[in-house]
């Protein structure tokens, strides 16, 4: 009898925190924008497998993967800090509106480019570096934007509805493009993309009258690079803040580099084709659903879900770089992407909830910089280790060097613990 009521109780408990996760599509604004985000995922991940497979179907070779991805994410790098603060400056609806028809605009003309001829690598190069200016000035303000569609007792239900959009979005859009390029050519994965931006800009156009203002902060006459210290300060003296974003920081820099990591595992590992890199990329699409639609129902974030989540994210890749079979190589990107997304939605969720308003656009800048923006270093360092290593030791290290550097970063904030008790008693 005990055992029965307390499956009840979990299962009344359960059910509860999924209602609550799903009260913020019940706010039409919330809803209308997590619909056309995900028809937009689902083009921008077709054109995350187009751009490298078209790299390696060209040169057949993993250094020039590794440079046109990191050309792609090196703005998110240098220009994302200041994207958040022009975001915590200006109307983010607008800014948002011009960064999609942007991005729009260049997945048009590569896929044009490509239809017309084989365009040189350093075509591509420009083009992908213009993706990577756009976004950095995108990515925080789409970020910041939730705080505004949503009240604040349902954002860690907003971020992790956010998070299940995100990684549908990616297991269709991962499929969807090998099978794209693998019947029609990249030039219409590229298409594909290009118009999925135009819900995003319908939603945005109609959404002016509830978001005249950034979440109503006033304008300030601080200059921006003032702006940008006094947020990177704020995180500097905040422990909790500055302990996620070291952990995370070795998670993006070495954990997320998967548009180089499976393709080079796909191509010189396991010898497969698009198909078959779609194929593993729906696999770390679908693991990334899961633990999306598990962090719907349990969308409270602590520190510990994310050292868990990133030491099983180290794991994963480690084995991946060892994987003999397609099959398993599946189970193990499934793998990948259930940790991937835990460490991700904790990270933004403890980010989210503990920014103040005012820094809130620089704050979540500092989310993109470490998701998107070590991806040049980390995409770049990859290549370079496949060409010398070969594909699957490189990635075998760089699960390690994500494992090892959240374990110090882990270390980092006891030290800081130990010499602040001895302040704290005097």
């Amino acid at each position: 009898m005990a055992d029965a009521a307390e499956d009840a109780s979990r299962s009344e408990e359960r059910e509860r925190r999924l209602s609550q996760a799903l009260a913020a599509l019940r706010i039409r604004r919330f809803a209308a924008w997590w619909g056309a985000q995900f028809l937009s995922g689902i083009g921008s991940w077709a054109q995350a497998v187009a751009i490298p497979w078209y790299v390696l179907d060209r040169t057949n070779s993993a250094a020039d993967v590794g440079i046109v991805t990191a050309l792609q994410f090196l703005p998110i790098l240098l220009l994302s800090l200041v994207g958040g603060a022009i975001a915590d400056r200006v109307s983010r609806r607008a800014l948002l509106l011009g960064t999609q028809l942007g991005l729009a605009a260049l997945a048009a003309i590569l896929g044009l480019l490509v239809l017309l001829g084989r365009p040189p690598l350093v075509v591509v190069g420009v083009v992908a570096f213009g993706i990577g200016v756009t976004s950095a000035l995108n990515n925080p303000a789409q970020q910041a934007f939730l705080a505004e569609l949503v009240p604040g007792e349902l954002l860690p239900a907003a971020v992790a509805l956010n998070s299940v959009r995100f990684n549908a979005a990616r297991m269709v859009g991962g499929a969807l493009g090998g099978v794209l390029i693998a019947a029609f050519g990249v030039a219409t994965a590229l298409w594909a993309n290009a118009l999925s931006f135009l819900p995003v800009v319908v939603v945005l156009v109609a959404l002016r009258a509830h978001t005249a203002r950034s979440a109503g902060v006033p304008r300030r006459s601080e200059s921006l690079l003032r702006e940008l210290g006094s947020g990177l300060r704020y995180v500097a003296g905040e422990t909790p803040l500055l302990t996620a974003v070291l952990i995370f920081g070795f998670v993006g820099l070495f954990g997320f580099n998967w548009q180089v990591a499976v393709p080079l595992v796909a191509r010189f590992v396991l010898h497969q084709r698009a198909v078959g890199l779609g194929q593993l990329l729906g696999a770390l699409g679908f693991g990334a659903l899961a633990a999306a639609l598990f962090v719907t129902a349990s969308p409270r974030a602590t520190q510990r879900r994310l050292v868990v989540s990133g030491l099983g994210l180290a794991a994963a890749l480690v084995s991946l770089g060892l994987a003999p079979s397609v099959l398993l190589a599946a189970v193990l990107l499934f793998a990948g992407g259930v940790f991937g997304v835990l460490a991700s939605v904790s990270a933004n969720t403890l980010l989210q909830t503990l920014s103040p308003p005012a820094l809130r656009g620089r704050i979540m800048a500092l989310y993109v910089l470490l998701v998107a923006g070590t991806t040049p270093i980390g995409a770049f360092l990859l290549g370079e280790l496949a060409s010398w290593l070969g594909a699957g030791r490189a990635v075998v290290v760089f699960g390690a060097a994500t494992g090892v550097g959240i374990l110090a970063a882990v270390a980092a904030r006891y030290r800081w613990h130990a010499s602040a008790a001895p302040s704290a008693a005097s």
